[in-house]
């Protein structure tokens, strides 16, 4: 989780950064490549788990490496096995690859663990109306924000309520597609994803539309995404340095503080306008969970700040889950084929997408995306409060423990011969109605236990509503061929492609 970037090895910050303290120019040694054996049984010391020595030189293995952070975790994995050691700066981490492992750590978290990498956008957030909230590492702040909100994040009635309005968005995209794409092809697919993203998050969260389909869009909604879209990346970079913020404070540590106080002036425009609107407004049973918490006197400018942190939060990584599944169904046209007939049979070519009539076929390709692509939850990572025992390995307190699922969500011991490859069924039950056996610890898009992401079910309505549209009106083609296809790359603190995605929308007859 500590990576430093090819350009900040050159600059002045990294200059800096080697004068600080003697512990920090340690030079590299050579690095053990056996992994030790445990004696008659017994647990070995932490200080035996294999891995690089030094502290500098895993720095740059990951910033001036060959390949992307991925690549070079696979290799170490391979040469030191299921787990492994390096220090990062002044913090010391723990690799894990093993699924029994992974699945016993995430089961031993009887209470609150801690996840580590977010101490630098804490220091930043602190000191932003309170924003930290949902991502706090203190039980106390994070338990009240989301016990507030959670029981209408994760309702399913509730979420089923909303696709109503997720289809007025939908609908509203596909529009401005027709305007958009030139020969077919669209250029600035992300950013466009982003916008459909945040509108259908504000209809679900406040009942309201933030007017990105106004012609032309609204500049402060364009304004409000576009920090969004930067906090995520920069909060990304601050927890991939490390502990580097207690020495220094780079370009990103004072980008963050500029999004947060962005996101915070403008989502408190859009809650002071919809309060001047609705505050008198009768209440349904279809409340929005801003009106649900104003109704209920719940609407402190805490809770609202974690509102509109929560609305921030899920743009980027929404947006890129969405992205990442038609990207994959570009490259398949035979699954893309068969979902097409699947949506017009249980939709029809111009009826609304509602929770009742989604083909499984969609559910099952949108999981199979994420197993391939897993935007953020291609690692868990806990710091427990208490010493851990692991695949023979003492592990003390307070270290660092990262479960890299992106491995083993695409492991051939655990998916079979075509574990690389882009099959929707794996998810479904046979001929005899019996579902594959999976361990669900391969594969975790949105994470594990109490800290399970709160935005789950909204996101998955969010991606099936649009690309069930999306694919009752064109077929998708990838512009640049598919031997030029993307790679999985990270991005900020994100599982991006490494290039942009071209895509062509090909308007079907």
């Amino acid at each position: 989780m500590a990576l430093l970037s090819c350009s900040f090895s050159n600059s002045l910050y990294f200059q800096r950064l080697l004068r600080l303290s003697s512990p920090l120019v340690m030079m590299a040694r050579s690095s053990s490549t056996v992994v030790a054996k445990s004696v008659d049984g017994k647990i070995l010391p932490f200080s035996e788990i294999p891995g690089p020595k030094g502290t500098i030189r895993n720095c740059l293995d990951y910033s001036l490496g060959k390949g992307s952070y991925f690549d070079v975790i696979t290799k170490r994995f391979e040469r030191f096995g299921p787990i492994y050691s390096e220090q990062i700066l002044d913090t010391r981490v723990v690799n894990i690859s093993d699924v029994d492992a992974t699945m016993k750590l995430l089961h031993a978290e009887s209470t609150f663990q801690m996840r580590p990498g977010f101490e630098a956008a804490a220091e930043v957030i602190n000191n932003q109306n309170g924003l930290i909230g949902l991502i706090s590492n203190d039980y106390d702040v994070w338990y009240s924000d989301r016990s507030l909100i959670s029981p209408k994040m994760l309702r399913p009635k509730d979420i089923n309520e909303t696709f109503p309005m997720l289809n007025t968005v939908a609908n509203d995209f596909i529009l401005r597609l027709s305007h958009l794409t030139q020969s077919n092809k669209m250029n600035n697919i992300e950013e466009e994803l982003n916008f459909w993203a945040v509108e259908s998050f504000a209809s679900v969260l406040f009942n309201h539309r933030l007017g990105f389909y106004n012609h032309p869009p609204d500049p402060t909604a364009v304004e409000f995404v576009h920090a969004s879209v930067g906090m995520i990346d920069n909060i990304g970079k601050l927890c991939l340095y490390g502990s580097l913020h207690k020495y220094i404070k780079i370009p990103a540590y004072y980008r963050l503080k500029k999004n947060m106080a962005t996101i915070h002036t403008i989502g408190m425009e859009i809650i002071n306008k919809i309060l001047a609107t609705k505050r008198e407004r009768d209440c349904s049973n279809k409340q929005s969970l801003f009106e649900y918490l104003v109704s209920n006197g719940r609407d402190t400018p805490k809770t609202m700040a974690a509102i509109i942190g929560l609305m921030a939060a899920g743009i980027d990584t929404t947006s890129t889950t969405c992205l990442w599944l038609l990207y994959t169904l570009s490259q398949h046209p035979d699954i893309q084929e068969k979902l097409y007939q699947q949506l017009v049979s249980a939709i029809g070519p111009d009826g609304e997408v509602l929770a009742s009539n989604i083909p499984p076929f969609l559910k099952a390709a949108l999981k199979e995306s994420q197993r391939m692509y897993p935007v953020g939850g291609y690692v868990v990572a806990r710091v427990f409060d208490k010493d851990v025992d692991v695949l023979g390995y003492h592990i003390p307190t307070g270290v660092n423990i990262l479960m890299h699922e992106h491995l083993a969500s695409l492991d051939g011991r655990y998916y079979g011969e075509d574990a690389k490859k882009f099959v929707p069924e794996r998810w479904l039950r046979d001929e005899t109605r019996k579902r594959h056996e999976v361990n669900s610890f391969t594969s975790l898009p949105f994470g594990f236990g109490v800290r399970m992401c709160l935005g789950r079910r909204m996101a998955e309505s969010l991606i099936y509503t649009l690309v069930a549209k999306i694919l009752i009106r064109y077929r998708l083609q990838y512009a640049e061929g598919f031997e030029n296809g993307v790679n999985r790359s990270l991005v900020g603190i994100l599982m991006k492609p490494d290039r942009p995605v071209l895509l062509k929308f090909i308007t079907r007859e």
